[in-house]
Formats: C-alpha cells, structure tokens, sequence
C-alpha cells in the first residue's frame, strides 16, 4: 500500500507526467489507499462530484445506502469505473483540492487548546497513583517512583487455548527471551508508529496472560500524555473500561459513552470528533466486557450520536465505521481474543513482562533499599522457580510481598507453587494482623485468628463458586459479595474499583491476580466439605485444562507439610479423609497414564506439588510410559518431568514422548541423564541442529536400552544423521529408526549401510529429500520404507497421530495436517489411508462447527476440501 501524501504525488506523476497512463488506471491502481485516505472524507467528497454532474443524485443514494465510510468509498470508486475516464478526472481533481484545504486547515481555537490542556491536567491526577499491587489499603503508592518498564514486543502470538493461560505463558516466555534481542522492543509512546510502513497505524492490539501489565501499560500511557510528553502525538486520549461498560444495559451511542466520565469536552467534543485522526481510544480489558462474544457484529454505527448497543458501537468503532481516522487500543488476554474482529488490527502487540534486569528494578523500588533489595532478589535467584514467576509483574509484587513479611516463619526456600501462594496468604495475614494488634487490645488476639480464618473462608467460597462459572469479575450486588463487606482483610486480597454510569454506581472486585483466585478456590476446596469438581474427580482434564492450576494447589494444599503449616499458622486443617482421598487418586492416576501411555503432565505436576517419594513408589506398575507431547515444556515442567524420573531411578522406561514439546540442546541436556533408560524415545517434531543431535549422540553411545527412535520433522540432514549412525554404531541396539519429513538425500542413506539389517530392521525415511530414481534404490533394500504400502505398520502410525490430533487444539492440528496431507493418490488407495483420512475429515468437520474464528475455520475448510476430493 502506499500512504496518504505518497499516494497523492504518485497520482499527480500518472496523470500529469505519463501520459499512457489514464486517471481510470489510477483508480484501480490506486484502490486500496484511496479507501485508506478518503474514508473520513467521503461524504463532502461526494457531494462535490454530484455538484460537478460527474455523479448523479442516483449515484449519491446508492452510495450512501453502503453500510460505512469505507464500504462507501469503495461503491464511489465502483461507480468511476462503470462512468469511465471524464468522470475519473473529475474525481481526482475534487481530491487534491480536498487534499489541499485539508493542509491549509484553521489552527485549533483557543478554547480548544484549553479544553485539551484542562483534559491532560485530569489524566495526569487520575493516573498519578499505582493502581494495582497495593497490598495495604488507602496506602498511595506514586506512579512516577513505581513503574518498571515493560518487554512489548510485535507480533501475534497466541496462546495455545487448551492449557491454562499463564502455563501456556510460562512455556512461551524462555523464548520470548532468546527472541528478545532479534525482536525490537516497542516504547508504549510508539505503539502506534512503524518504520517503513506505508499503511497509518490505527487500532493496535494489547494481549498478555493475567497480572503481565496490561492495565498499568494503559496507566503509563495515560499518566505521559498527562504530562505533556511530546512524543504522544494525538491532541486527545480516551480511557474506557469494560467493567464500567458492563453496567449500560441499554441503547446508549459514543458521544454518552465518552461524557460519561469526560463532562469537560462537552463544548469541544464535536470539534474532538472531526478531527478524529488526532484522538486516541483506549479499551482496557475486553475480556471482562460481558458481551465480548457478540463484537464482531453486522450492525453498525457511523455518526457519535447514533444510538446502539454497547457492543455495536464498540464492534463499528474497531471495524472502522464509526470515528475511522481514530486511533484504538485494545487489551485483551488471550482467552478473548478469537472473539475480536480481527480483520480490522494494523498491530499486534505482546506484553512479555519483565527481562532480568526489570525484576531487578521492581525489587528496587519496592524494598526502597538498594542493599535490602540485592539480597532478596539473591534469595530468589537461588530459587529458579521464584525467578521463573517473577517474569510476569502481578507474580513479582506476590514473591516480594512473601519476602517482606515471612522473615520469621522458619520456613525453607519455596520448592512448588502451592509453596509460594500459602507463604503469601500467611504473610498477609501476619501483616494485617499486626496491623490490627495496634489498635486492639492482645487479649483479643485467639479471637482474631478465628475471624481471619472465617474471611478466608469465605474468600475462599467465592473464589471456588465464580471459578467454577468462569468468572472473575464479582460485583457488590453478589450475595456472595455481600457477606464479606465491612471487613477489612478483603481489600488485602481483592482488587476493587468502582464502576460508573448515570445513574448508577457499582463497586466491582477480582483477585489481586487470577492465580490467587485459583489458590483460594483451592484452599476452600480442601479444608471444607465441598466435593471435588467432576472433571477433577473423574480425571478427564480434555476440555477442562482451565483447573490445571486449581488441581496442582489443591494438591500441594493437601500435602502433608502444607496442610500441617496452614494448621499451625491459619488455624485450617485439612480434611483427613479427603487428604488420603486426594492422594489415592494420584496415585491411580498415575498408574493408569504409566500403563496406557495417557497423557501425564498435569499428573506428574500433581505429583510434585505433594513432594512425597513414597507416593511414586506405591503407583510404580511394571510399564512405565511417559507422554508430555504436543505440549511446549516450560522449566516449571522439565522439574516435574525430572522429579519423577529421578524418583523412578533404576527403572526402565518402556517410552518416553517428547514429540513437538519445543526440546532443543539444552532442555535435552537437561533431561539426558534419564534418556539411556528409554526404551522407545520419541523427539519428533522438534526443530534439532547439529548440537541437539549430538546430545541424542552422546545418549545412544551408552545406552543398553533404546531400540525405537523417533525423529520425525526435526529439520536433520545428511550429516545430522551421519553423526547418529556413528553413534548407533557403538551399542547397535536401536531396531526402528523414523526420519520422515527430513532433508535426508540419498547420500544420507549410504551411511546407514552397514547398520541393516542388524541393527535397524526398520528406516522409515518418507517425505525427504528423495527422488523418484533414488527411491527406487532405495526401495531395493526391505528395510528401508519410502512409500506406504506396509498395511500394518501404517495402521498403527494412523492410530497414533489421530489420538494426538484428538486431543491437539485447532493451531496444532493444523499443523499436523500440513505434514500428513501430502500423500500420492495410489497411497490414498489403500485400507489404512482410507480409514485414516475419513476420520481426520470427521474430526476437522467438528472443530469447524465449534470454531469461533473465522481465519481458523478458512483453514480447517481448505483441508475439508482437501480431503473430500
């Protein structure tokens, strides 16, 4: 595309300069940036081209029957080309006179200068204090001394929706961290500015897992164009938040929407509204916002006035029809974002948290002791599962706030999750308490641990009761809510904002962070009688990867050390018959995934949270079957893998699978002192370089056990392979060796000469870089497969990727259909293919009607047809 002014001396150089070149061809060169550049033009326009005859009042009518500004200019441009070259001169010269007193316009009025001044100065005192992480109530904590910056880096990069959030996140980050140096970093003053880019940036997408910086991005931004920060180039900013949207229940239109809390720009606001390519519309937290499923919506709005449901106006100002030279910020955490018309987004943006050096910052400014500081975050670096959480902000204010107050619990280092949360809840009720110990009297003090412990209680019940409705928003008219007013330990835990709108006034309140409603869900869980959820209970995690988190807390709760110290130091014990209960059902768990090769992450993280050995002694069964694939291992699941592989020592895995779990070099090194026990060790789907095959190398040359290997699309060549072979030579143990979709030529192969037949019985080498000379070869030799025709072993294979494409979520089976859609039609011949790609079409059909995305369900579509031809 080409910009505005661009556009404009490219126009004037083929109708003035060349001649050949008529005005007819501008316009549909020219096509997409008129649509760009006229679109909060189009109405004035067209009323001049009408004046000037080159349209008729029929023309005008069909135009403006066209539902918004762009759709308009593109009927106008359609209309051009039906009345032909006289009509197209007319047109642009109505353009560049339009052009012309558009940069010749009248200077702002005084009174909007003042208007916009006045507008600064109220952001600037609404902003001015931290919002978030304030662990003592009424304390006012400066903006100015307490932010740290922020890693936002470009890009859209999903979250995988089948796992937890802030898991998924923790998978994600460790790369996000290599990737940072190659990835610019985005200052918040230039999210909407890019280098080179000829379209304008307007609406801009904010997504992050819960507590990463959203909401305190949006307050930075806010409390700079307050203070007169020059960079900030619009003349207007306007903040809403969808908990206060979620109160309008009924037709309202955006001029009300803006004076809601903006009474000030009344006299100014239409002036505001004309020059809307100096205004910026800030949307903060489209996931809370009741009605986000229904944004993408066909109705619109094109004036301010008009009035609309709430979600139609927010869906024509995001789509452009409404203010389309306005500049939009949305926020978003990634479970929304399907729900976002997503084809109106210039930029994707992702908040990464903080780098290394940025946690250092924030111990700094909470410690206000540079010394005291630097030994706290040497404690937390020693802990690499403190250092991990303190990546995402909301979890940093967490460890800090255990450090602070937990000086004198006698308690060692945090090792899991559950650890670091009741150290957390423990802290502040110690400091509140203490708080509390001023002002009354000490023989009170046995009273007040008992009303502590029946506040979080009750925390507790509303924490479990809106976890399990997928809520975390709860407002003052809850009964649930209601009962805990005119206590004071609730502001210590939840956040709590006041939500405004004529006529009505509402307190709404969440967790200080989605994990700690989780962690309290949990505790309520485990200390009362509340039966365990049903997906919990039965053990089917498929579509319910959302407990993940609650399950690993409830576990770690239930565990004899925790439950003893919530005891000792809360006043709550856990219910024994649910303790031992709870720790039957890990140890089944386990077994059945061990013997049915299921997959066991979430188990085995289960299992960590208790910390007791003799839990994994009594589930050992005589198979052990370790599958974590099609999951991207964060270090938070590389020290559940290990835990139990090292409390499993001395015991052959019959398999271990890593396929597409994002293992390099060093997360195989990591875990290399348990691979010799493997028997069948499954990597594929992993991108290796020489280095990660050197590690699998190493591994062969010792191991008496391993006789299947699976490195399938793992992106090894002729000499990846040539180091395997030199490797396999040592013990000559492995028997079945899967190479497919590689770049292995049939120079590759010769190395595998003298390891058939003994050891390798079976090369499996398809999808590589073989031609059809070569293959035939190759195919000389009965061990080596190039084609597909063994029935059995291709039944099998089938099985395998079909369960695993069950279980995948939509990105992932994409992908798997990528690789496994590239079969000859004398393959598709066959019983086993037949059968196979009539289930994947069954599959893909299902997922196509639960599919909310548009762009995703173009995808599945394309491989429906694929696979029906």
């Amino acid at each position: 595309m080409i910009t505005t002014g661009l556009a404009h001396v490219f126009t004037s150089a083929m109708v003035e300069k060349d001649a050949c070149h008529s005005c007819l061809t501008a316009v549909r060169v020219l096509r997409v940036s008129l649509v760009d550049e006229l679109e909060g033009q189009v109405d004035s326009l067209l009323e001049v081209l009408v004046c000037q005859e080159a349209f008729t009042r029929d023309d005008r009518e069909e135009v403006l029957c066209q539902p918004g500004p762009r759709a308009r200019v593109r009927k106008v441009l359609d209309i051009l080309e039906c009345k032909g070259e006289e009509a197209a001169k007319v047109f642009f010269s109505v353009r560049s006179h339009q052009q012309l007193s558009h940069n010749t316009a009248q200077p702002p009025s005084t009174e909007y200068k003042k208007v916009k001044q006045k507008h600064k100065d109220i952001l600037r005192r609404r902003s001015e204090s931290m919002l978030f992480y304030n662990s003592r109530h009424g304390e006012k904590i400066l903006f100015s001394e307490h932010y740290v910056n922020l890693l936002l880096v470009d890009g859209h990069q999903a979250l995988e929706i089948k796992r937890h959030e802030v898991l998924a996140f923790g998978q994600q980050r460790l790369s996000l961290q290599h990737k940072s140096g190659l990835q610019k970093k985005i200052a918040p003053a230039k999210l909407f500015l890019r280098a080179n880019e000829k379209r304008p940036i307007r609406k801009v997408l904010v997504t992050g897992v819960a507590g990463i910086g959203k909401t305190i991005l949006v307050q930075k931004i806010l409390f700079d164009f307050g203070g007169n920060k020059d960079h900030l180039t619009f003349d207007f900013v306007i903040h809403m938040s969808f908990r206060d949207l979620n109160l309008i229940d009924k037709p309202t239109n955006f001029r009300e929407l803006v004076l809601r809390k903006n009474r000030h720009l009344s006299k100014e606001l239409d002036h505001i509204f004309v020059n809307d390519d100096r205004l910026l519309i800030i949307l903060d937290g489209f996931d809370e916002f009741k009605h986000y499923r229904s944004c993408d919506a066909e109705v619109f709005v094109t004036e301010p006035e008009e009035d609309a449901e709430v979600n139609e106006i927010l869906g024509s100002l995001l789509q452009g029809e409404l203010l389309p030279n306005a500049s939009v910020m949305l926020t978003s955490r990634p479970t929304a974002i399907n729900h976002i018309p997503v084809g109106c987004i210039d930029r994707y943006v992702l908040i990464a948290g903080f780098s290394l050096t940025e946690v250092q910052d924030f111990f700094i400014r909470f410690f206000q002791d540079a010394t005291v500081a630097d030994r706290m975050f040497s404690t937390v670096s020693a802990n690499e599962l403190m250092l991990t959480l303190c990546y995402i902000p909301a979890f940093c204010h967490i460890v800090c706030c255990i450090l602070n107050e937990s000086k004198d619990l006698c308690r060692e280092s945090p090792k899991t999750m559950t650890d670091i949360y009741v150290q957390y809840l423990v802290a502040l009720l110690r400091s509140h308490s203490q708080a509390r110990t001023e002002t009354c009297p000490e023989d009170q003090g046995a009273e007040s641990i008992q009303q502590l412990s029946d506040v979080v209680l009750k925390l507790g019940r509303l924490a479990f009761k809106k976890l399990m409705e997928h809520q975390t928003l709860f407002y003052s008219s809850d009964p649930e809510v209601v009962g805990l007013e005119r206590c004071s330990l609730v502001s210590t835990f939840l956040d709590k904002t006041v939500a405004q709108e004529p006529g009505c006034t509402e307190e709404v309140f969440s967790f200080a962070h989605l994990t700690v409603q989780e962690f309290f869900a949990a505790l309520y869980c485990a200390v009362t009688d509340q039966p365990l959820p049903d997906a919990i209970q039965s053990g089917e995690n498929q579509n319910n990867e959302h407990l993940d988190l609650f399950s690993r807390f409830l576990s770690g709760i239930l565990s004899d050390r925790n439950s003893k110290f919530l005891s000792r130091q809360v006043g709550l014990g856990c219910q024994e018959e649910k303790v031992e209960m709870y720790h039957k059902k890990i140890i089944t768990d386990l077994t059945m995934h061990c013997q049915n090769g299921g997959h066991i992450l979430n188990c085995l993280h289960c299992l960590f949270e208790q910390q007791d050995p003799s839990m994994v002694l009594a589930a050992l069964p005589e198979s052990l079957r370790v599958n974590v694939s099609d999951e991207t291992l964060s270090q938070m699941d590389h020290n559940a893998i290990k835990y139990f592989l090292s409390l499993t020592e001395g015991k052959i895995l019959s398999e271990l699978d890593l396929t597409g779990t994002g293992v390099n070099r060093d997360s195989l090194r990591d875990v290399q002192p348990f691979l010799h026990r493997c028997q069948k060790l499954w990597l594929g789907e992993n991108n290796f370089n020489m280095d990660a095959v050197q590690v699998i190398a190493d591994v062969l040359k010792v191991s008496e056990n391993i006789t299947h290997l699976g490195l399938g699309w793992t992106n090894i060549g002729d000499n990846e392979l040539q180091a395997l072979c030199t490797a396999i030579q040592v013990k000559k143990k492995v028997q079945e060796l899967w190479l497919e979709g590689n770049r292995v030529s049939h120079r590759g192969l010769l190395s595998l000469d003298d390891l058939t037949p003994d050891p390798l019985q079976t090369i499996v080498v398809i999808w590589n870089n073989l031609y059809e000379k070569e293959s035939a070869c190759v195919c000389s030799q009965d061990r080596i497969t190039v084609n597909f025709t063994d029935e059995e072993m291709w039944q099998e294979w089938g099985k395998w990727v079909f369960k695993r494409c069950e279980v995948s979520s939509n990105e992932k089976l994409l992908a798997v259909l990528h690789k496994v859609c590239n079969m000859s039609n004398d393959s598709l011949e066959l019983q086993w293919a037949k059968t196979f790609y009539s289930q994947l079409s069954q599959l893909i059909k299902k997922r196509i009607q639960c599919c909310t995305e548009d762009d995703m369900c173009k995808k599945l579509q394309r491989f429906d047809r694929i696979l029906n031809l």
